[in-house]
């Protein structure tokens, strides 16, 4: 059987039983064969620009870090610049990082709910 004390397993052998949620409206996605090719591909040129852009704003905002960290003082003069570094490397950059990714989805959303408002125009 099993050590003393272990609960014993349970078989079920039953149906699953039916969720109680309402269901969702039905949406016409992009990947259906039945939508215009032209704007799928007017959707994948949007949402390529916009992840470009948010790619951009992050590699420009982190790769002149260094830059702006090469003009605070030496830490061997003055200690509290290895202390804004590490601020800002450590604190600073969690909430941009959050406030970029959160703008990015909402925008992404955006370009879906406008291409599928375009593929259920007749």
């Amino acid at each position: 059987m099993g050590a003393p004390g272990t609960p014993r397993r349970e078989v079920v052998t039953g149906a699953p039983r039916a969720s109680h949620r309402p269901a969702r409206p039905v949406r016409v996605h992009a990947a259906d064969p039945a939508a215009d090719p032209l704007v799928v591909q007017a959707l994948m040129r949007r949402q390529l620009r916009l992840g470009a852009m948010v790619f951009g704003v992050l590699a420009g905002g982190t790769g002149l870090l260094p830059l702006a960290f090469s003009a605070l003082p030496d830490p061997a003069v003055r200690p509290g610049s290895a202390l804004i570094v590490w601020a800002v490397l450590g604190v600073a950059v969690y909430p941009a990082l959050v406030v970029l990714g959160r703008w990015y989805v909402v925008r992404a959303e955006r370009v879906e709910r406008d291409t599928a408002a375009d593929l259920e125009r007749p």
